[in-house]
């Protein structure tokens, strides 16, 4: 989700940028007939259709990461810059709702936009999503152990309130 959100920056900083250079050459331009003008209006419009792009990115994402039902952390990263110094982890999660799966910067949309979730089952050592509209279906496979009986009946509770899927769970 970081990743979305720098981009998101990254765009809208650039956009208003363009608009900023674009203005002050308006302003520059206004005595000659010049070409910068229109190519920096192209640049700025550019820079804000992929912000907006981003930022429809970054609300789903937020939407999945609020929402989650499940959080599956594949790996964990240390990073120690001198011995004296505390171990620095970073985790690089995956986050399941019944909104979709962000997996870092990935997005799997699914109950919007009329994909919908149509199937979950949970193994010893992994979870399978179907998902996908009338015309096509896909399905995701998430290694991840299963959890004790009390945690799994939770996730099956959410999966089922949130989604109005019952999960199945395979031996």
């Amino acid at each position: 989700m970081q990743t979305i959100k720098r981009s998101l920056y990254f765009y809208t900083g650039a956009s208003t940028l363009f608009m900023a250079v674009s203005f002050l050459s308006f302003i520059a331009e206004a005595q000659s007939n010049g070409l910068r003008l229109p190519f920096l209006l192209s640049l700025s419009a550019l820079a804000a259709g992929l912000a907006i792009r981003e930022y429809r990115r970054f609300k789903a994402a937020r939407l999945i990461f609020e929402n989650r039902i499940l959080h599956i952390r594949p790996a964990v990263i240390d990073n120690a810059e001198t011995e004296d110094t505390d171990l620095i982890s970073e985790s690089i999660g995956v986050f399941v709702s019944c909104f979709g799966i962000l997996m870092g910067a990935k997005i799997i949309k699914f109950n919007q936009e009329g994909i919908r979730l149509k199937a979950v089952e949970i193994g010893l050592d992994y979870i399978s999503l179907e998902y996908g509209t009338d015309t096509y279906t896909r399905k995701i496979k998430l290694l991840h152990a299963r959890p004790d009986r009390t945690v799994l009946a939770d996730i099956i509770e959410k999966f089922r309130y949130e989604a109005g899927i019952v999960p199945v769970v395979t031996e």
